[in-house]
């Protein structure tokens, strides 16, 4: 289940991370990026109660709050999801 939630994670911040979508994103809905904060936050929870890597979700949950610089906002958002794909392939169940 947490791969399946990491990859929603992976998807939303790879989404960001295209700069004119991601631009769009943070720049006409600051509030959305509190939501992904939010849920960064509750997959770390849940990464952490399962043993899982939680570096990924920290990263996200710090991605969001840097959108206010957008070159940086872009970089985190990539960085990020780097961090997620790497721990979902690397994760339990992949061979």
């Amino acid at each position: 289940m947490i791969s399946r939630i990491k990859w929603l994670s992976f998807s939303i911040e790879l989404f960001l991370a295209i700069p004119m979508l991601g631009n769009i994103a943070g720049d006409t809905i600051p509030y959305y990026l509190c939501l992904i904060a939010i849920w960064h936050a509750c997959v770390l929870y849940i990464s952490r109660s399962e043993k899982e890597p939680v570096l990924g979700s920290a990263f996200g949950i710090i991605a969001s709050f840097l959108n206010f610089f957008p070159v940086v906002r872009i970089v985190f958002h990539a960085i990020t999801a780097l961090i997620l794909y790497i721990e979902i392939k690397n994760g339990p169940g992949t061979d």
